[in-house]
Order: C-alpha cells, then structure tokens, then sequence
C-alpha cells in the first residue's frame, strides 16, 4: 500500500519537471561526480578513498554526463 502511494506521488512529482531540467540535474551530478572521482585517482583530495573508489565515481560520473546527451540527442 506504502509502495503504490510513493509510486503516484513520485510519479506526479516527475512530471511536474520537465525532461530539460531533470537533464541539467544529471549533467551537473555528473560533472560533480567525475571531478571527485579524478581528484580520488590523483590523490589531490583530502577525501579518504581509495584510487579504485576515485574511478568507480568516475565512471559514474561520466555516465551521468552521457545520459543527457544520449536523451538530447535523441
């Protein structure tokens, strides 16, 4: 009953906002994503993770940063 309730508010909520915006959302979160993920690789960063950490948020990031391209492209 809680799921279906989170489902069509969830639902309402994500079509108030247009695709446009969900996009920038992701491309900034990406680019965000990446830029610490780089640093982590690099150790430039006084965050305590490990280099593999660094990449995976890198990947991550990269990806955020493609789907709204993917999208727009589309």
């Amino acid at each position: 009953m809680l799921d279906e309730i989170l489902d069509v508010f969830i639902g309402e909520i994500a079509k108030l906002i247009p695709d446009v915006v969900w996009g920038a959302v992701f491309l900034v979160a990406g680019l965000l994503t990446t830029m610490i993920g780089v640093t982590m690789m690099l150790g430039m960063t006084t965050l305590n993770g490990s280099p593999q950490f660094g990449a995976i948020l890198t990947a991550v990031g990269v990806l955020l940063i493609a789907g709204p391209f993917v999208a727009w492209y589309r």
